[in-house]
């Protein structure tokens, strides 16, 4: 029988912790559906997958499948973004895995790493999953531009400055 991991990440404290759990689901209805079980989930919480470094979980999953033999055979993922959002990085990884014979299933988008074309689609969607954060931080700046145009702060607290809010009784919030 297929041994699976599933590895499950969200991205920040902004989003939901349920993320988790309905990653979580998706993998383990596939497996389910494939006859194979589920003998480890990882999950980083509030971590950017735009590196490797500090994600506890997905550092012990790579441990996992360098012992000999492998703790499983399948790393089971909703989606590819979830691995990473670094495309040198993640090929790199799901080469690893490869090596070592253990094979990564991207659920949502059907992509299995034990099929020839698999390097081909992790690597175009890795490049999407990639994007979405150039786009995200370029929209996150320009929100902070229009901000500081009206004389608002941008974001965050300024050092050595207190926050202080401007009373409105126009404004509801």
């Amino acid at each position: 029988m297929t041994r699976c991991a599933i590895y499950a990440r969200y991205s920040s404290d902004l989003q939901r912790a349920a993320s988790i759990e309905d990653q979580v689901r998706r993998c383990q209805e596939f497996a389910l559906r494939q006859g194979w079980s589920v003998v480890a989930t990882y999950a980083d919480h509030a971590i950017s997958g735009a590196a490797m470094t500090g994600r506890h979980d997905l550092q012990k999953l790579i441990l996992a499948t360098r012992q000999k033999p492998a703790a499983f055979d399948r790393v089971l993922v909703d989606d590819t973004s979830r691995l990473g959002r670094d495309m040198p990085e993640m090929m790199k990884l799901i080469d690893e895995f490869k090596f070592r014979k253990v094979f990564v299933s991207a659920v949502s988008q059907g992509i299995d790493s034990a099929q020839d074309s698999s390097r081909q689609l992790f690597a175009l969607n890795s490049m999407m999953d990639e994007q979405y954060l150039v786009g995200l931080a370029d929209k996150v700046h320009r929100g902070q531009e229009g901000r500081a145009l009206k004389g608002l702060n941008p974001g965050g607290k300024c050092f050595g400055y207190r926050n202080v809010p401007l009373e409105n009784p126009a404004r509801l919030a």
